[in-house]
């Protein structure tokens, strides 16, 4: 059974009208950036993760974030930055989007270093990418409110408005 939960609160949130979200009028501010991380850190990760630095971009065009790896340990705790679009259809568009990127975070992060003593072998850079370790997160999402795919289609979003049919 589903938990009550920030999450799931604005998962189930209505919608704002289907005008409004073509027009990309959502814009998070920092703050909202930083407590929508850090609810999907405490409800989905159980606060395993380490804020890194969290860029919201103009200039992405084809993708709506993205997680990169980064070689050292950075200031943040974190191996990686997470890079997101300003500008969004609807904050459960953004949610979903940024749970997204941290599950890459964690793969990262923490499955990496799981996986080299397990196997004694290191984990190469794109091994982060949407595979099993990546999956495992799709239970967690779904008693959340969430849904974790590579890629959601924005014209079957506009059609049904539902995140399990785009």
């Amino acid at each position: 059974m589903a938990r009550p939960n920030p999450i799931r609160a604005i998962m189930e949130s209505e919608l704002p009208t289907k005008t409004y979200q073509r027009q990309k009028l959502y814009r998070p501010r920092p703050s909202e950036v930083i407590y929508s991380y850090n609810i999907i850190n405490k409800y989905i990760f159980d606060s395993q993760l380490h804020r890194p630095d969290i860029y919201m971009k103009s200039h992405l065009r084809k993708i709506w974030g993205c997680c990169s790896w980064l070689d050292r340990k950075q200031y943040t705790g974190s191996y990686c930055y997470i890079q997101l679009s300003d500008k969004w259809f609807c904050p459960q568009w953004f949610l979903n989007t940024l749970a997204h990127e941290m599950v890459h975070q964690w793969q990262w992060d923490i499955y990496r270093w799981e996986h080299e003593n397990y196997f004694d072998r290191k984990m190469y850079e794109n091994s982060g990418a949407h595979g099993p370790s990546f999956y495992v997160w799709r239970d967690k999402f779904a008693d959340y409110g969430l849904y974790l795919k590579t890629a959601h289609g924005q014209k079957r979003w506009f059609k049904h408005q539902d995140f399990n049919r785009c």
